[in-house]
């Protein structure tokens, strides 16, 4: 990406990832309300935690809906883009103890 790209990332308060691009983002909660672009739609508008603030991302996929109702406030998510357009594709994972010092290997005792 170019440097007028990565500022406008930076700076959007949309969440916005390419194709084959993956994000890991915390999981802020949701809100319902209508779409900007056909009001006889309703959208979820779930908000987001990135390296570069706080996003907002719009979504009226009933499988993303479905995803995001069982990840709890405050918990970790992979967003994988694939595809452009109307043939884009997002996979979604939880991640699981992220950053958790629990998730590190203990140090062995030194021998005496």
């Amino acid at each position: 990406m170019g440097k007028l790209n990565d500022f406008a990332k930076e700076n959007s308060r949309f969440f916005k990832i390419s194709d084959g691009e993956s994000i890991e983002a915390v999981f802020e909660g949701f809100t319902i309300g209508k779409s900007s672009f056909d009001p006889e739609r309703n959208v979820v508008s779930y908000s987001l935690k990135t390296d570069e603030g706080k996003k907002i991302w719009n979504s009226s996929s009933p499988r993303v809906a479905s995803f995001f109702d069982k990840v709890s406030p405050g918990q970790t998510v992979r967003i994988h883009r694939s595809g452009e357009g109307t043939n884009t594709k997002y996979d979604l994972t939880t991640v699981e103890n992220a950053g958790s010092e629990d998730d590190q290997p203990e140090e062995p005792e030194p021998n005496e």
